[in-house]
């Protein structure tokens, strides 16, 4: 029986190639969009997963209740993790997490590879299997390295690294590290990545700073006890916080920042590895997006199968009253209506069944088109054939086709037997729920361009807004060694003097943008000041930074080469910060930070810039200059004659003053469009989403077009004879639909513009 069913639909469809045609292109669309976007989805959800304890795992981060607003710092001084570990009964374990070194040396060889630093506790808390060495306590010792199993081949080849001695660059030299474990490679799909792992009391800074709270860089993660409480654990980190930056609360309390319920100007807070992923604002990982994001995602992809569905439900509503007469004979022969449901359901099924599996294997080979285009965080290719995934693709397959096959299939049950016989049902010039269904269709389709619209102005916005500072004909350049990084510069000042083309170099510790070397930090500084607390971001730099970036000064000066001469640190403050000192004339003025440390000596008053993505508020920062500060990129500002010649002429002299370095040198203004990538791929989505939505919808309206067209032959047929031309026939015809798509318009607009 069910044989037959299948056999006559496939007969039918072949009878009706056209409209079968449009059926098909229509729904391998919609479920290659549907699949696609459920695949992203998946790999979104399944962040993390890979981790046993992702449940007792919370990363720590800190809210600052201050007068107008509730911010957030997600990064600590050297002491907090240990601190917390000690003063807080319900954590079990914590670990520092924070980037190190970037280059490795084995054998005479130098391999630019960058060095996640930690502590002992990190590879218990996480779940990154160790495949050979030591598995019991792998980073036991301050020598310790951890590598990855892909790092390992890309270092030794095909010795056996156990035990074999590695020169790591930290930035003040390099030091001696002995392999203890090879890790396995870190699934994409985890917020935790590294390729080597040390210890963090490598870090040439540690010996100075690891007292120092207020010199905060690094994340720190922490396990709970089995069966501990969270809101506990961060009840008892107030303790904690009160034991140790009594300083901080006063300085929030001589800003005007409000208590919380608890009292607390500030309070630590925990967000568990589960969530981490799906909170930006608090992980600070280039990986982490928010759940709206993929909430959009899923919409837009559901969207594009409701286009498709509703064509299948209009064209197989029109075709029902061309089989009319089909249709009252078998009633007359006896079938009754489960049976002819169940027969006129299967040839929906059969188009819905071939479509998905046509769009299963246009997704298998989108998968990889998609790793070219962007760069994916996830394993598309193996989250596709997973038992779960594929369930979940049978399901909206089974929902597909009882929503866009069952309603026809019912409705034409319904026709009565002696009215198909006698050819009285027929197409209705006018019905409520064919109209409803196309209205919907381009209300969603003009949604899709308006949202299309206003992200791509959006994209266009962060690609051109005033940053405070220019960034044209900018080349950013990763250095090779921190601790010596000044030296570099003048090397290669020296070397570009007689270049043209070359106005201005100089160096920080933070690149502008996300360069090629895919690295971003923030550094945040707080002190007292006579009764003031005044806390600010820190930028080491070289002098002519000003001059460079073309930044404008408010009060003071550029710093120059004689910045060199004394034992002051020359600072630049950014007007956020000189707001905070009150009304002193700072210009000139030396301010004691440190008492370890030689004082500040500020050169000048500049605006707020952005440092970082236009997504974070300007945040107040100091720009730092002293002889022991390192810096990590080199800025050369050049004209607008020849880009391509000019870093020709940089790299040349890159490879002599680092030589066997692999050049990383990019343009600024580059730079600041990889911060943007997530809305790029937003824009290209929606983009994409909007012409499929179009053209879906047209396809269908098309199909009833033809179909109209058909049943009003004979009318046509009549008014030709009588005089009427082609253009006042197709006008006729089309005005119906017309309409329905000027109400789409009239009710997407306001739709629109309240989303």
């Amino acid at each position: 029986m069910i044989q037959n069913y299948f056999k006559i639909g496939w007969r039918n469809l072949f009878k009706n190639k056209f409209h079968a045609s449009i059926n098909l292109a229509g729904l391998i669309i919609g479920f290659t969009i549907g699949l696609l976007v459920l695949l992203m989805v998946f790999g979104q959800l399944s962040f993390d997963e890979n981790h046993e304890n992702r449940k007792r795992v919370f990363q720590v981060y800190n809210e600052y209740y201050k007068a107008n607003e509730t911010e957030i710092g997600n990064v600590f001084g050297y002491p907090a993790g240990p601190a917390i570990k000690e003063g807080v009964a319900s954590v079990e374990k914590a670990a520092r997490f924070k980037g190190g070194s970037g280059s490795v040396l084995y054998n005479g060889r130098e391999i630019e590879m960058g060095t996640m630093v930690t502590d002992e506790d990190f590879l218990d808390m996480f779940t990154i299997p160790i495949v050979k060495g030591n598995k019991a306590n792998p980073l036991a010792n301050l020598t310790d390295i951890v590598v990855t199993e892909t790092t390992a081949e890309t270092i030794f080849g095909k010795e056996d690294p156990i035990g074999k001695t590695v020169k790591i660059n930290f930035g003040d030299g390099l030091r001696d590290l002995t392999v203890s474990a090879v890790a396995k490679d870190i699934p994409r799909a985890s917020s935790i990545q590294f390729r080597l792992l040390a210890r963090i009391e490598n870090m040439p800074d540690y010996a100075v700073d690891k007292t120092n709270w207020n010199n905060q860089h690094h994340y720190v993660f922490v396990m709970l006890k089995n069966a501990a409480d969270k809101i506990k654990a961060e009840q008892q980190m107030r303790f904690v916080n009160q034991k140790f930056l009594p300083d901080w609360t006063e300085g929030l309390k001589k800003e005007g920042a409000k208590p919380d319920k608890n009292g607390d100007l500030f309070a630590s807070k925990l967000i568990s590895l589960d969530d981490l992923h799906f909170s930006p604002r608090i992980a600070g990982l280039s990986s982490a997006v928010s759940k709206a994001q993929i909430y959009i995602m899923l919409g837009i992809g559901m969207l594009i199968i409701l286009i498709a569905c509703f064509n299948f439900v209009n064209i197989n509503l029109a075709n029902a009253f061309t089989r009319s007469k089909e249709i009252g004979v078998r009633k007359c022969l006896g079938a009754g209506r489960k049976k002819l449901f169940l027969q006129l359901w299967s040839e929906s099924f059969l188009i819905c069944f071939f479509s998905f599996l046509i769009s299963l294997l246009l997704v298998g080979v989108s998968v990889g088109f998609l790793k070219t285009l962007v760069q994916l965080n996830m394993a598309l290719n193996e989250l596709l054939w997973r038992p779960s995934f594929l369930l979940t693709g049978v399901g909206l397959l089974l929902f597909v086709s009882f929503i866009a096959g069952g309603y026809p299939s019912w409705l034409m049950t319904r026709f009565k037997v002696v009215e198909t016989l006698k050819g009285k049902v027929a197409l209705k010039r006018k019905s409520f729920v064919r109209s409803a269904l196309i209205v919907t269709q381009f209300i969603i389709a003009c949604i899709m361009i308006s949202a299309t619209f206003i992200i791509y102005k959006q994209f266009t916005f962060l690609q051109n807004a005033d940053l405070g500072l220019n960034k044209e004909h900018v080349i950013s350049i990763p250095l090779k060694n921190s601790g010596t990084a000044r030296q570099t510069i003048a090397k290669l000042r020296s070397r570009l003097a007689s270049n043209s083309s070359v106005i201005s170099i100089t160096g920080s510790s933070i690149n502008i943008g996300l360069g090629l070397d895919k690295s971003s930090s923030k550094m945040t500084n707080g002190f007292g000041y006579k009764d003031k607390q005044i806390n600010t971001n820190m930028a080491f730099v070289d002098y002519d930074y000003l001059k460079t970036l073309k930044i404008k000064i408010l009060a003071g000066k550029d710093m120059d080469a004689t910045a060199y001469n004394d034992t002051f640190q020359h600072v630049i403050l950014t007007e956020s910060v000189a707001r905070q000192f009150g009304n002193d004339a700072l210009v000139g003025a030396t301010i004691l930070v440190d008492s370890s440390a030689a004082p500040w000596l500020v050169e000048a008053i500049i605006p707020d810039f952005h440092l970082y993505s236009l997504r974070e508020e300007k945040e107040p920062l100091t720009l730092l200059l002293s002889k022991t500060s390192p810096l990590s990129y080199c800025f050369i500002k050049t004209n607008a004659q020849n880009k391509v010649a000019v870093m020709d002429a940089v790299k040349k002299e890159m490879a002599l003053l680092e030589p066997g370095r692999d050049f990383k040198g990019s343009f600024i203004d580059d730079n600041i469009q990889q911060l943007y990538m997530q809305e790029k791929i937003m824009s290209i989505v929606f983009s994409t989403a909007a012409v499929i939505a179009v053209v879906l919808s047209c396809l269908g309206l098309l199909a009833m077009v033809l179909l109209m067209i058909q049943q009003r032959v004979k009318e046509i047929g009549v008014r030709k004879v009588l005089g009427a031309n082609v253009s006042r026939i197709s006008f006729l015809i089309s005005r119906d639909f017309l309409s329905l798509v000027f109400i789409a318009v009239l009710i997407a607009t306001p739709i629109s513009w309240f989303l």
